[in-house]
């Protein structure tokens, strides 16, 4: 089905003098200098500002770039020692924790005996610390303990290791609490600034690296693919940091990728010289989350790092991916068939816990409205909520933290595990506060023009406004329908659509169009596409725009 929205909902842009006269002054094409105009007006009244935005530079953002006092402790301790014996990294399952575990593991490596690592099960004991495994390591002859992307709520567990003997960093970017104060954790969330809060783990140890000069900086150019991976995958404010790192990242990714993407790019029909944040959103970074969702995150781990059989990694990458669909769709139908529309809350007996973050995050965004949800794991009940604009994920959990038994997140995703016997109580209050949120009617803006005035000259240098995605979005255009506009199918199964306006097909995947008597315009947005050796432009029809009333 085609998403709609309401013309009433829209706010269109032309191309006009001040467009042009922007134009100019950056000396960019005018799609270019509109679609700053667009989403920067603020910045466009300064050509230096928006010049900065249109280019950004990496090493001068990072030079005024504060990760808070953890940072300097840390790097203090990295100088004070010649090697930390035996290294483990304690990571997490999903793609910024299996991101950073293998960053991390490649910067100790530089003074390490031996370096492994460790991620919890997501299905049996799910996210975070665990004492009894941290005691495990600590028998096993651990050195250093290094945590990732998780732990910096952990204060008593982390200090427990080094009472055990264990020297111990950490990495992190989820929100503390008011009283965490261990020394070197590095996590811009406790005193960082602005910018630095909006950094996944990835992003926070690779910038601790270069500032620290903690290893070579030329080295550190060839980790930005893991950094790139992790911004885009955990959704992260693009900013003009993380753009900055992601253009890097996708560069490195399109040229010199490392072996076991290359052989996942492979894999999935990926061109790697055209590679996008779009396709790695949608197909390649589900396939390195998809194990960690079902049962191990370990082949993500080893494509990334470059270790053992490859193929037979990137085949249970994929496979794993499939496994995941299957299971999301089947629980997808399941909520379908909850009795009481307005319900916020739901559980499933069998659901399988690694999966249910996506489906939440897809829920959600569908009905525009929080989900939370929740299946048995580990003798506990484990659950992830999601919440659209104008709601707090990670606030709802911190107002009934004394009754759950671990949670962390983000503004709008957050998960959260709580015993057996209090989960009624939990799934009350959750339901009350969930029912309370009223999600934030986003306008879409979007710049009035017909997809045959786009050439590929104009979207490749519009893309340099990209990567797209949080905080950037990617930049819809609006064209009214015309006598001419018709609908054609597309494909051999009957499933998608082509809307021909002005001779120039958008496309409509998976979407049952016919009837477009009721239709007043479309959004669609451009994207590069390489076919048959030949670099082109292709149009995406993202929603049919109808009166309100007509939705």
């Amino acid at each position: 089905m085609l998403p709609t929205c309401s013309l009433s909902n829209l706010r269109i842009y032309e191309i006009g003098d001040f467009t042009r006269d922007l134009a100019r002054r950056l000396s960019c094409p005018e799609l270019t200098a509109a679609v700053l105009e667009m989403f920067h007006e603020s910045r466009c009244a300064d050509p230096s500002a928006a010049g900065a935005w249109l280019r950004p530079r990496l090493e001068e953002l990072m030079e005024s770039l504060n990760l808070g006092t953890g940072s300097a402790i840390a790097a203090e301790k990295w100088r004070s020692k010649c090697s930390f014996g035996n290294v483990v990294v304690y990571g997490d399952y999903d793609a910024d924790g299996v991101s950073s575990t293998v960053l991390a593991m490649e910067i100790f490596r530089h003074k390490a005996l031996g370096v492994r690592y460790y991620i919890p099960r997501r299905d049996t004991q799910g996210y975070g610390l665990h004492s009894h495994i941290l005691k495990q390591l600590a028998a096993g002859g651990c050195d250093t303990l290094v945590v990732v992307d998780c732990g910096a709520n952990d204060e008593e567990m982390l200090r427990a290791c080094q009472q055990r003997g264990m020297d111990v960093f950490v990495f992190d970017h989820h929100s503390v609490s008011a009283s965490t104060s261990f020394p070197s954790t590095v996590n811009p969330c406790v005193d960082g600034d602005e910018t630095a809060r909006k950094l996944c783990a990835t992003t926070v140890l690779w910038c601790w690296a270069w500032k620290g000069e903690i290893v070579s900086r030329s080295w550190l150019d060839y980790a930005l693919d893991l950094a790139a991976l992790a911004t885009i995958a955990d959704c992260m404010p693009l900013h003009a940091l993380n753009r900055a790192i992601v253009q890097k990242g996708l560069t490195l990714m399109r040229h010199n990728p490392r072996k076991g993407l290359s052989i996942l790019f492979e894999k999935l029909g990926v061109t790697q010289n055209t590679l996008s944040e779009e396709q790695l959103s949608m197909r390649i970074i589900p396939c390195l989350n998809a194990p960690g969702r079902v049962y191990r995150a370990d082949p993500s781990v080893k494509a990334l790092l470059g270790v053992g059989e490859l193929y037979s990694h990137v085949d249970d990458l994929v496979q794993a991916n499939k496994k995941r669909q299957l299971l999301s769709e089947r629980i997808v139908s399941e909520i379908s068939g909850f009795p009481g529309t307005g319900r916020h809350v739901m559980f499933g007996d069998t659901w399988p816990v690694g999966v249910l973050s996506g489906v939440a995050s897809r829920v959600c965004g569908l009905r525009r409205s929080p989900v939370a949800l929740a299946a048995p794991a580990g003798g506990k009940i484990r659950g992830t909520l999601r919440v659209p604009e104008g709601g707090n994920a990670v606030g709802i959990l911190r107002s009934i933290s004394e009754r759950l038994d671990a949670w962390g997140g983000h503004r709008h995703a957050a998960g959260f595990s709580v015993l057996s016997d209090r989960w009624a109580e939990v799934e009350k209050s959750l339901e009350e506060m969930l029912s309370k949120i009223q999600a934030v009617e986003e306008v879409i803006k979007a710049l009035a023009l017909s997809p045959a005035r786009i050439t590929l000259g104009d979207w490749k240098a519009v893309s340099a406004l990209g990567p797209f995605g949080n905080d950037n979005p990617c930049p819809y255009f609006y064209k009214e329908r015309g006598v001419g506009d018709k609908v054609e199918p597309l494909g051999k199964d009957g499933k998608h659509r082509a809307v021909v306006v002005d001779d120039v097909k958008l496309l409509a995947f998976n979407a049952a169009l016919e009837d477009i008597s009721s239709v007043t315009g479309w959004l669609y947005h451009p994207r590069l596409n390489y076919w048959r050796d030949e670099e082109r432009v292709q149009f995406m029809l993202d929603y049919a725009v109808v009166e309100r009333g007509a939705e």
